[in-house]
């Protein structure tokens, strides 16, 4: 729902969605230009207004960047979710392990979807029988979406992989040749909690950089 809303938000702005693979060579000023050629293509083929260079690139290629910048100290981190039937009462998020049901994994939430009838239960960062796990531990913080067996309804599991970042997110600009990049990765599992914080210190990064980088008028 939330990314519904951005993507509905930035096209009512006037925001331009182009679709296109780029290459990932290990070399960033490579794929900057593909990405130019392609901006470029669908400006003079849509009829709008050409450019000659971007003002500037955001790069938030997510675990991508592993290989798109490269940046070596991005690593995966797999997560598993469990969405189930029916609306949480309370959000609830405990950051400790669970001896008595030997889990390992020290984070448990529950994020009821409001206005969905649903869910989401979490979370694990390790590998094995997760779902279980994350059933058992938040069973007894959200009783009320138990049925008549004590049991969730399960609608659907979710796992992926975390876009993790050694030393935390990026979000810093960078002269990559003759483009200007302002880098935006390295979330790990909180890209939809930073998500407005990291957008906004983007737009004050190539503001300021803009500006610094045009021309004095005498």
């Amino acid at each position: 729902m939330y990314l519904t809303y951005l993507h509905e938000m930035a096209r009512s702005l006037g925001v331009k969605e182009v679709r296109e693979e780029l290459p990932a060579s290990g070399n960033l000023s490579d794929t900057l230009h593909a990405a130019t050629k392609v901006v470029q293509e669908y400006l003079s083929q849509s009829g709008s207004t050409p450019i000659s260079f971007p003002s500037a690139f955001v790069n938030a290629t997510g675990i991508g960047a592993l290989k798109v910048v490269p940046d070596p100290t991005m690593y995966p981190v797999r997560g598993q979710t469990v969405l189930v039937r029916g609306e949480a009462e309370y959000i609830t998020t405990i950051d400790t392990a669970d001896p008595q049901l030997g889990s390992k994994t020290p984070i448990m939430y529950i994020l009821p979807r409001v206005h969905s009838g649903t869910t989401v239960l979490g979370g694990t960062k390790d590998v094995g029988k997760v779902t279980a796990e994350i059933l058992a531990r938040t069973k007894r913080w959200a009783p009320e979406l138990l049925n008549e067996r004590g049991e969730f309804e399960i609608l659907s599991v979710q796992a992926g992989l975390r876009p993790a970042r050694k030393g935390g997110v990026r979000v810093e600009m960078e002269k990559v040749g003759e483009f200007l990049v302002c880098h935006a990765y390295g979330h790990a599992g909180a890209g939809y909690q930073n998500s407005v914080g990291s957008a906004n210190k983007v737009v004050k990064l190539i503001e300021s950089s803009l500006v610094g980088s045009a021309p004095r008028k005498e």
